[in-house]
This record gives C-alpha cells, structure tokens and sequence, in this order.
C-alpha cells in the first residue's frame, strides 16, 4: 500500500457495534449520546458537543460518549482537548480499539509521534486485525516519522533503531531500509549501514539512492572498486544523477584514472552547465591530468556561475602552472578573503611575485604561509632561497683525518 494513504487521518463513523445502553450504559446517558449522534450527522458539531457532555455526566462511564467528544473535537479544531476525550474514552475501557486507533490518528496529526506508536501498539494488542491491518502500517509511519525527527536532531543511533522497526513492521519497505542504511552510516556502524543498503536494493534493484549511499559507504571504507560499480548502478538507475557523477570521478581520480574521471565530468556538465561544482570538479581532474588550460577554461565557467574562493584559487593555480603570473596574482588575491583557502593562496602569491622578481612581496607572502604546516617547510625554503641566494654562512675547513 502506497505510504501516502497512511496520512490521512481515518476517520471512522460514530456509530459503534451496540447502542451505548447495551455496553452496560445508563438508560439516560445512553439517550443523551444518542442525540448526540444525530446533531453530528446534521452538522451541528457544538450542540452535539453539548449533548455529549451531559451524556457522560448522567454516566461516567459511557466511553462511547467520551470518544463521541473526541471526534467532535476535531470537527471543531479543538485537538488538545479531542486528545483528553479520547484518552478518557480509553481509560473508561481500556480494550476500547476503536478509540485508540482514533487517538493514534490524531497523535500523528499533531507529529507527537512516539505516543502515536503507543497507541497503535494498544490496537494491535488488543486486535491485530482491526481495519484489515491498518494499525500496522499507521506504526509504521509512526515509526518513520519518529525516524525523521531523530535524524534532524542528529541523534542517528535513536533514528536508527525507529527506522529498524519500520522494517520489522514491513520488511518490503525498500525506503524503510535505505533510511535505516543512512543513519547507520551516520552512527559509524558500517556493517549493518552496508546490510540495510543491499536489503533495499534486493528490494528495488532500481533504486538509485541506495546506490548511491552505498558507493558513498565504499567510498568512505577505500573500498574503490565496489564504489565505482555502486556508483554506475546508481547513474544506471537515474541517468540525470550528478551526485553520483561527481563521487564517481573523484574516486577515478584517487586511483589516478583521470581520463574517466574527465570523461565523467563532461557528461554530467552537459546534463547541467549551471552546476559551478561540476565545473570546479572537472578543472581539478584536467589539473591533475595536467591539461592546465582546459583546467583554467573550467575554472572560469564555474566562476562565472559562483564567485567562490576555492575557484579563484585554483584559477590560481593553473595561471601559475602556465606561466601567466600577473593573472594568477589576480586570481590568488581573490582567495584570501577566505579562511580556508587564504593560506594556499598566499603560496600562489609568493611563487607568482618570485618569477616576477618582486622579493619583498614574495617573502612578505610565504609568511603568511608558514602558518600553515601543510606549507610551513615549503615556505621557509622559499624564504631562505630568497634572503640567502648563496646559501649563507662560511664554508666550514675540513679537518684532516
């Protein structure tokens, strides 16, 4: 069943098996909730509300009454109190199924999704086959819904153990599955996350999300290969998935098969050009395939979409690797607004201002990168080189043996 019909609050009518008189009901209560019925059928929702009201007042006990107040209460908008009226109706009989599945309905409604599961449970307890099983697949939402807050508040291990009853409940649910594989990637539990992805896929051979989660999960373990077939299965299953492409080619070019990656990158460019990060992707696999202008003409396309540091910087980069050493202090001077990249942009600044023969500004620049102890050693060379050209010192006399 598609998960969308599990939304909807189902509503069931007031009319209950047996008149509230033959549960055991006061004659005159009984009555009461018998009026009430007919003014709600006539749409005349506060008088029924009313009437309601003094039907569990001749009979404290008339939970037919009580959950009559409840759906009434929602036809008027009042949920906190068609809340406490169906609880009532509960805990005046307490196997009272119709009530309970009510209330879990309305708890859902109002996204308070755990009490939600509790009341769905009470139904199934109480009679599992009530509304043709439809209790199981309202926990079942439940369940995921719960799910969903969990990992929004980053608790992954709780959103996992929601997500793990899910399955349990529908063990057909591919989607169920995925989300399980996800937060137990999230919690660091790569085992199951990897057991939770390929159950979904068994389930859906062709759902490219769980591919994609599970290159993603290879990926992060080094395992290349099996990432690189998650991946092509996933772009298999939604040839438009650029999320894909791009963990694609970054795996080809960690195993140093940059041609692919290229090859990769192009394509998705040319399902969306205005996608600077794909731009930016493909200038560093032609950087590292050293085809430093066709780098430099993909830099410049993603900066043309978004001015971001990063691109200027390596911009940057392949001005400098092809010589062009004004443009790259053009470039690198962009990238130092950045926190991040003002380091490896001030080592563009420094190798550039040198070839010029600008000493002052080259040293004044490696400075700033000796900060960094990614560039600390080459930055200090670079300065020494510059101050002492010679070398420095005096030659030691070597002493004879």
């Amino acid at each position: 069943m598609r998960l969308r019909h599990l939304f909807t609050v189902l509503m069931l009518p007031l009319a209950l098996a047996g008149s509230a008189l033959a549960q055991g009901v006061s004659p005159e209560s009984a009555k009461k909730y018998t009026e009430g019925q007919d003014l709600f059928k006539k749409r005349k929702y506060r008088e029924a509300l009313a009437v309601f009201e003094e039907a569990v007042k001749m009979d404290a006990k008339n939970a037919q009454a009580y959950r009559a107040q409840g759906k009434t209460f929602e036809k008027l908008r009042n949920l906190d109190n068609a809340e406490e009226a169906y609880k009532m109706a509960t805990s005046v009989k307490d196997d009272y199924v119709e009530a309970y599945y009510e209330l879990g309905h309305l708890q859902l409604r109002r996204k308070s999704f755990e009490n939600a599961q509790g009341s769905f449970k009470q139904v199934i307890q109480i009679n599992p086959s009530f509304q043709d099983g439809k209790a199981q697949e309202a926990l079942k939402v439940a369940f995921l819904k719960q799910g969903s807050v969990f990992y929004k508040q980053r608790n992954y291990p709780k959103a996992a153990a929601q997500y793990e009853s899910a399955t349990q409940i529908d063990p057909s649910d591919a989607k169920a599955f995925y989300n399980l594989g996800l937060m137990q990637k999230m919690a660091r539990k790569t085992g199951a996350a990897q057991q939770a992805l390929e159950t979904a896929i068994d389930l859906d051979p062709t759902y490219g999300k769980a591919h994609r989660a599970l290159g993603d999960l290879h990926k992060s373990t080094g395992k290349s290969s099996k990432a690189i077939s998650a991946y092509l299965k996933a772009i298999k299953a939604d040839v438009k998935d650029n999320r894909s492409r791009l963990q694609l080619a970054s795996v080809y070019q960690k195993i140093n098969q940059n041609s692919k990656a290229i090859t990769v990158l192009k394509k998705a460019a040319t399902i969306n050009a205005k996608d600077a990060k794909i731009w930016n992707a493909l200038g560093k696999a032609q950087a590292d395939a050293k085809t430093y202008k066709s780098a430099l003409s993909s830099y410049r396309k993603a900066i043309a979409i978004k001015s971001n540091p990063e691109y200027h910087y390596r911009a940057g980069d392949a001005h400098l690797e092809l010589k062009q050493f004004k443009s790259a202090i053009a470039s690198a001077s962009k990238a130092t607004k950045s926190s991040k990249w003002k380091v490896p942009a001030n080592v563009i600044l420094g190798d550039s201002y040198r070839e010029l023969g600008d000493k002052d500004k080259a040293v004044a620049h490696y400075k700033k990168g000796v900060s960094d102890r990614r560039f600390k050693k080459y930055c200090e060379d670079q300065i020494d080189r510059i101050l002492n050209p010679m070398g420095g010192g005096e030659e030691s006399e070597a002493e004879d043996q």
